[in-house]
């Protein structure tokens, strides 16, 4: 402030000038990247409500033209040439309801950063088209702001906007200052990813939020660069639901596949309360927007966007109800089960249950789906009775809300049913994953031998001394190696016990499931002796329990690895072709009919180890191999060998599901299952419950050979392979 003596002094007042070098400083230089510079454009036709842009590259131009609202001349003249304007500040949302994305009013001098020259055609609805130019360089040659400007004039009245549109705003830029390739495009793709929906979801947005970006001008390999960056944030999911209804008013029951991201697909058919819907289908997707995100983008612009746009959205014969998805839409309950904290869920029966299930169930702002439904269909299933008071699926007077009847809190309950399916099965498999690391012993091998060869480098550089000390402590080391390998025999031997018994006792199991059905033709041979009819056919009788006694006979053969000392305790070098022979002969019970054939050599020998090991390794791998034949027209399992001087393989091969080999080695894990067993077969105890690869190679690991899933030959869909060496 100037004293009262001084501003005595002050006799003239001046105002402040404004070089015009400041457009560049708030353009060019604020923005330095081409990627922003351009996206500015593009946000800029978001903010005038268009729905489609076209950004367009010639040989020294770009173009960016938009269906928006455009702009009238006294509109360019007031806002575009007005530098720092705030109408973005007074008015943040646009006429279509749209958040705008700026509101500084210097983001249009940043297509300087672009290029020398910018030409502009535009024209409101209903009005004239006007023309604009702008040349940069002369502009910052003025010297003072208020100088700079534009040539503006009228259009030609019936001029397209880009040759395309009525109306909306066209900018192209020449005299480019970078070139363009597809790093850049990808960076560009990554700024606008927030404005244009991916092709899933285009379809449940409002028309305000509908938003399509395309390129042109570029090689199609750079365009396709774009577009895959324009997708990416919308990779990060990790689950889809799809489900349907059909025939509902009949009785049928409703269908859904959960599929998460690693391929595991889990199908259930359920049925809800009530007889009120007939059909709809629905398809969710769940994402992640935790840690690093696809494509770089923030997760906290993905959260936004999420909270905005997610959700369920219902759809009536393709025309989108506006009260269902988006943000604060809880329709079905998913916000406040969720903050309420439940982990049970009182529509899925106990099967599906699993405890603190809830615990991974998704928000709103965590999935986006779609519902189809059709009221015209419901009403045309519905009896007449229902059709007067309207209680079928049906929507309100003002088209905007479905009516809160029977009908709807069906439809809820099979598309919540649903998500509460895939949330249990999401949670079952984090603790199973959590199990499995648990249950993985590592290695301590490679990290002595490191530790040794690290003690043997110091002692060379080492005194005398202190050298002779490192050597001392290196054989205790070795001691403690020699302890340690005599730890690991030891554990592997339990390791093959343990694999040994575990697989004896699903073989009971199926004992028992045999036992069941023996007592019940038993018993029937009993009443017809107490009877004693003249009528009775003694000759039947015999032979029935001849096949009685043959049937029993070969079920408990399941239990011979183990009733057998030597079986059990002695190590032999076997030949492979008995052992499988003997195996597979063993395991009639519970092959159901399936033709196994051996082609394996004579003199193969597997390396030393208990026939009772062996069991649990092979009659695992060809109980999984039935499993995975159910409900194929041919049943077949093939043993073969392939042997290269001291390295030899066993593969066991069959004709059925197949597995993913890019990850089958998950297979391995404890409680990791990727086929659904029918529940007579888990009656058994043979399969379904997901440790029967896990015996298997941890059995294999201790008799230091390796399996794995490879490439099968036709016609079998799974190839099972057990490798070793003679070294």
């Amino acid at each position: 402030m100037a004293t009262p003596r001084l501003r005595s002094h002050l006799s003239e007042f001046k105002e402040f000038t404004v070089d015009a070098a400041l457009l560049r400083e708030l353009g060019e230089r604020l923005v330095g990247k081409p990627h922003v510079a351009l996206s500015e454009l593009v946000k800029n036709s978001y903010d005038a409500d268009a729905t489609e842009v076209v950004i367009t590259f010639g040989e020294d131009s770009i173009t960016v033209t938009d269906n928006g609202t455009g702009m009238s001349s006294s509109d360019f003249i007031d806002y575009w040439l007005r530098v720092g304007t705030i109408h973005k500040q007074q008015n943040t949302t646009t006429s279509r309801g749209r958040t705008v994305t700026g509101s500084k009013g210097i983001g249009r001098l940043s297509v300087q950063f672009l290029g020398e020259q910018l030409e502009l055609v535009s024209r409101k609805q209903k009005s004239n088209a006007f023309y604009a130019a702008v040349d940069w360089p002369k502009n910052i040659d003025a010297g003072d702001l208020i100088k700079a400007g534009a040539h503006v004039g009228d259009a030609d009245p019936d001029i397209l906007i880009g040759g395309k549109f009525r109306h909306g705003t066209s900018v192209t830029i020449t005299g480019l200052k970078q070139v363009w390739g597809r790093q850049e495009l990808r960076d560009l793709a990554r700024e606008l990813w927030f404005l244009q929906p991916p092709s899933m979801l285009v379809r449940s947005l409002s028309a305000k939020d509908k938003f399509n970006i395309s390129l042109q001008g570029v090689p199609e390999e750079i365009e396709e660069t774009f577009s895959e960056q324009m997708e990416q944030a919308f990779e990060n999911w990790i689950a889809v639901i799809e489900g349907e209804l059909k025939g509902g008013r009949s009785g049928n029951k409703a269908s859904v596949t959960v599929t998460f991201k690693n391929g595991d697909a889990y199908p259930a058919s359920y049925k809800v309360d009530g007889n009120f819907l007939d059909a709809a289908k629905f398809k969710i997707y769940v994402f992640k927007l935790s840690g690093k995100q696809s494509g770089g983008v923030e997760v906290t612009a993905a959260r936004k966007y999420f909270r905005r746009y997610g959700g369920v959205h219902v759809y009536d014969n393709n025309f989108r109800l506006p009260f269902y998805g988006g943000e604060e839409q809880d329709w079905l309950g998913l916000e406040y089960d969720h903050s309420h904290r439940l982990n049970k869920s009182t529509l899925l029966p106990a099967e599906f249950q699993v405890s603190s299930g809830l615990n991974d169930l998704p928000t709103n702002g965590r999935i986006f789906g779609l519902v189809q439904i059709s009221t015209s269909h419901e009403r045309s299933v519905a009896a007449q009775r229902e059709v007067r008071r309207g209680s079928y699926l049906n929507v309100q007077v003002t088209r905007d809300r479905l009516i809160d009847n029977g009908a709807f809190k069906q439809l809820v309950d099979t598309v919540r049913w649903a998500i509460d399916f895939y949330a249990m099965r999401s949670y079952e498999r984090r603790q199973q994953e959590k199990l499995t690391k648990l249950l993985e012993v590592p290695e301590t091998e490679e990290k002595t031998s490191e530790i040794k060869e690290q003690l043997f480098q110091i002692a060379l550089s080492a005194p005398p001394p202190v050298a002779r000390q490192i050597e001392i402590v290196s054989e205790r080391f070795q001691e403690l190696q020699d302890l340690e390998e005599q730890r690991k025999n030891a554990l592997n031997a339990e390791r093959v016990l343990l694999a040994a018994l575990a697989t004896t006792g699903m073989a009971a199991l199926a004992m028992e499931h045999e036992l069941q059905k023996e007592l019940v033709i038993l018993n029937g041979i009993r009443d017809q002796l107490k009877l004693k009819r003249a009528s009775i056919n003694e000759a039947k009788i015999v032979e029935a329990l001849d096949k009685w006694a043959e049937r029993t006979t070969r079920a408990r053969k399941l239990f011979s690895p183990l009733m057998n000392e030597y079986d059990r305790e002695k190590r032999n070098k076997y030949r492979a072709c008995k052992v499988i022979d003997q195996i597979v002969k063993n395991s009639e019970a519970v092959m159901r009919d399936v033709s196994v054939e051996v082609q394996v050599p004579a003199d193969l020998k597997l390396p030393e180890a208990t026939f009772a090991a062996w069991n649990a390794i092979f009659q695992n791998v060809l109980i999984n191999a039935v499993n995975a034949m159910i409900g194929s027209k041919v049943r077949k399992i093939e043993c073969t060998s392939v042997s290269e001087r001291q390295h030899h393989a066993i593969y066991i091969q069959d004709t059925g599901a197949g597995v993913r080999l890019h990850d089958s080695s998950d297979l391995f894990k404890p409680f990791v299952r990727r086929l659904e067993i029918p529940e007579e077969r888990k009656s058994l105890g043979l399969g379904g419950m997901g440790i029967g690869l896990t015996i298997v190679k941890m059995v294999a690991d201790s008799l230091e050979c390796h399996v794995s899933f490879v490439e099968p030959a036709p016609p079998f869909k799974t190839a099972f392979k057990i490798e070793w060496s003679d070294e």
